[in-house]
């Protein structure tokens, strides 16, 4: 629950995640590696061969995922 929530969240019982599109996602992650800020992995999410998705994770300091997309198709 989130509404009126008195107690702190703990990492893995907050709501979702965020996720941001950028225009370039090499070029941002390779950012996050120079920031030394531990991305995961580039993913090519496809399907029937085609990809429907380019993205990666990054975790904030409190721990929770965030979703850096590249631009286009469904996310633009």
């Amino acid at each position: 629950m989130n509404f009126g929530r008195k107690e702190p969240y703990i990492p893995g019982d907050g709501y979702g995640h965020l996720a941001v599109v950028v225009d370039n996602l090499d070029a941002e992650h390779a950012r996050f590696e120079r920031e030394e800020l531990s991305p995961g992995q580039l993913r090519d999410f496809k399907h029937d061969g085609a990809t429907l998705a380019r993205f990666f994770f990054v975790s904030d300091p409190d721990g929770y995922k965030i979703e850096v997309i590249q631009k286009g198709g469904r996310f633009g």
